[in-house]
């Protein structure tokens, strides 16, 4: 026995060595294995090239766990995988920017779909700041905003793509991008969530996601890809989302490889029926033609010609067009010698403008009409129409006649569509023909579509008889009651803003009064009756603090019961009256306060959402128990007034704060910070504030 217990204990150095080893990797193991009772090998499998523990009969090798990589070493492994693309017009400028990484040395890079733009060219630089050719996109998808990319370059440096379907909540990734174009940059943080956006499970990354980022890899702490940065949120700051790893290999599985010259094409005009001048992007999709960006010419301007022979005049040629914006200009051209000289009629600045361009610059151009117009309907779709005649023409917008002109100084020549100052807009239904302005209705058919009109019953969908009647009206009918339509929906918007303007003006008098302002309602509207108890009388009384500040939250949200809430005050003032010993003295009275307030009902100050609207509002911040500082005094005055504490507020520079003003004048005051939970200012606090905001230490910056 004196034997065998020798053995036991005569290890040698080697065998110490492999049993701790070992008895490490047992004890990891057993710490890994989950609910399911197995070992979860990707958690502990060990890195590739990595030595194994020595062996020997009586041990045998068990998991190494993977030591996470730091951040530089994730970095140093990214780098080289990483590129930047740039998408361009078709003028060679910039549209925009993202990232990509390499999935595959033969030259497969992965990105967001739209950092390459619809059917642009684009450049992809490499990590060693060489430019690659792309010669296909090998996979797309506009719904997944995913795309695969090939380029003419060799022996590139992939990143490794996990094989797990989603990264789970809470572990510790990076991303890596250009954000701003900033290049080879990365964020770190968490995967703090998965929201379902467009039907599309993502990763919610809770990081600094910019644009640049999009399109770039987030990597675990393996250094494996496990998403991919395809946005940022609009609602929430430092919060981006990714695609889910496996959406990418599900597209690399299933590709459909769509080379550049063709890609060029996607969204492009037809050629066959359109002549660009002067740059721009102009795109056809879906019957529509958009243009953005801003033209060669003078003024931004660009011009979108139509290939086709004319009839013969008199004709008229027609678009509807929408602007994204009234300050910007696009329209009809006509009579265009196919460059710089050329009739223009279009909406510019809310205007209906005529211009006859004689050549290259501003020197060069005549305005010929440029005037408002009750038929334009600003930031809608308007109808414009040309009726060219042999020796005039004549200018229409959504049917009424704008002007006629007998500017002569050009009769023959091409038309189309114009932009300019990189006026993005939306064309339809453009067309030319012998007559194309809608024809007039009889007294009679009007009658009828009118009767028709005020027979709709709203809770039902017009029945197939309604429609059958106006059948014979043709296209005039269904122009009139789009039209009728359009009026109701101004109608209603103008009712609307009426009740808001009553509901503004009836609150602002009720805020008077609640602060003993006199008010003259004569200067509101002399017509209208007022309410007696709507005038203030300031008879002895002092303002009403707590209605006001509940009045200024029923102005942006007239659901707020200002009574009700003011009803919620007294009720917690009651309370806290609950909590006092029998003859409570000022002192217990205040710390009896605070206590509530703090840490019974838990107030504070917003520390986390503090520009967040709800803090200013004293209803949200009574329901939420926490708000800024004035709206925290606020609550803290009304409350000292109802257990008879004198408190007043002091406007601090930058800063709010309330100050007990005891009864015994022998007393010293309280400063009291209720942004912090009550904490009291001592004079030093108030001094160093002061001066930290560059105001010297009089009394003016701390009177109530």
């Amino acid at each position: 026995m004196g034997s065998e217990s020798r053995m036991r204990t005569s290890w040698t150095t080697s065998q110490v060595a492999i049993a701790g080893r070992n008895f490490f990797a047992v004890c990891t193991s057993l710490l890994l294995i989950g609910n399911d009772g197995r070992l979860h090998a990707d958690e502990v499998s060990a890195p590739p090239g990595a030595a194994t523990p020595e062996t020997s009969d009586s041990a045998t090798a068990q998991p190494v766990v993977v030591q996470p990589l730091t951040n530089e070493q994730l970095a140093a492994k990214a780098r080289p995988s990483l590129v930047f693309i740039r998408s361009t017009d078709r003028t060679g400028s910039d549209l925009g920017l993202g990232a990509g990484f390499v999935i595959d040395a033969s030259g497969l890079i992965a990105t967001a779909r739209h950092v390459i733009g619809d059917g642009r060219d684009f450049v992809v630089e490499l990590p060693n700041g060489s430019t690659a050719p792309v010669t296909e996109v090998y996979a797309s998808s506009n719904q997944l905003d995913l795309a695969i990319i090939r380029v003419d370059a060799k022996d590139l440096s992939p990143l490794p793509v996990s094989d797990e379907d989603e990264a789970a909540q809470g572990r510790d990734v990076v991303a890596m991008g250009h954000p701003r174009g900033l290049r080879n940059s990365m964020a770190s943080g968490l995967i703090s969530g998965h929201q379902e956006i467009e039907g599309i499970r993502m990763l919610q990354l809770a990081m600094s996601i910019e644009p640049g980022n999009s399109g770039g890899p987030v990597l675990d702490r393996q250094g494996n890809v496990v998403g991919i940065v395809t946005m940022k949120s609009t609602v929430a700051e430092d919060v981006g989302f990714a695609l889910p790893v496996k959406l990418l290999r599900d597209l690399r599985a299933d590709p459909n490889p769509i080379p550049m010259s063709r890609w060029r094409t996607i969204g492009a005009l037809d050629s066959r029926q359109w002549t660009t001048v002067f740059g721009a992007n102009w795109r056809q999709r879906a019957g529509r033609i958009t243009v953005n960006g801003q033209g060669t010419s003078f003024g931004g301007r660009t011009l979108c010609l139509r290939n086709r022979e004319l009839p013969r005049a008199p004709f008229d040629l027609q678009v509807i067009v929408k602007l994204k914006d009234e300050q910007g200009a696009a329209g009809l051209v006509f009579h265009s010698d196919g460059d710089d000289r050329h009739y223009g009629f279009y909406p510019s600045g809310g205007n209906l403008r005529l211009t006859r361009f004689d050549g290259a610059d501003v020197n060069s151009w005549t305005i010929l009409h440029d005037e408002p117009h009750k038929a334009y309907k600003r930031g809608d779709w308007n109808t414009l129409t040309v009726r060219v005649h042999a020796d005039f023409f004549e200018c229409y917008v959504n049917g009424t006649k704008v002007l006629e002109s007998r500017d002569s100084a050009f009769t023959e020549g091409t038309v189309g569509l114009a932009a300019f100052r990189g006026t993005e807009a939306e064309f339809r239904r453009f067309e030319t023909g012998a007559s194309l302005l809608p024809s007039s209705l009889d007294a009679a058919a009007r009658e009828q579509i009118a009767q028709s009109a005020q027979e709709i019953n709203p809770n039902f969908p017009a029945n197939d008889r309604a429609v059958a009647k106006l059948l014979p009206l043709g296209e005039s009918a269904a122009e009139m009651l789009n039209g009728e339509a359009q009026l109701l929906e101004l109608r209603a918007k103008q009712l609307r803003q009426l009740s808001r303007d009553v509901h503004d003006t009836a609150t602002r008098i009720r805020l008077a009064a609640a602060l003993l302002i006199p008010t003259d309602i004569d200067d509101i509207d002399p017509n209208v009756p007022v309410v007696p108890s709507m005038i203030p009388d300031a008879n002895g009384k002092s303002p009403d603090l707590l209605r006001a500040a509940l009045l200024l939250a029923h102005m942006d949200n007239p659901d707020v019961d200002v009574e009700g809430y003011a009803a919620r005050i007294d009720e917690m003032a009651n309370e806290l009256k609950a909590s006092f010993p029998e003859n409570p003295t000022e002192a217990q009275r205040l710390a009896a306060l605070d206590k509530y307030l703090f840490e019974d009902l838990g107030v504070r100050g917003s520390q986390f959402e503090y520009y967040a609207r709800s803090n200013s509002y004293l209803n949200e911040v009574i329901d939420d128990r926490e708000g800024l500082p004035i709206t925290l005094a606020v609550l803290y005055i009304e409350l000292a007034k109802r257990v008879d504490l004198h408190v007043v507020g002091v406007g601090l520079p930058r800063h709010f704060v309330v100050r007990f003003e005891p009864s015994d004048e022998a007393a010293a005051d309280e400063t009291i910070d209720t942004f912090e939970r009550g904490r009291r200012l001592s004079e030093d606090d108030i001094q160093k504030l002061l001066s930290s905001e560059g105001f010297p230490n009089e009394p003016q910056f701390r009177e109530a």
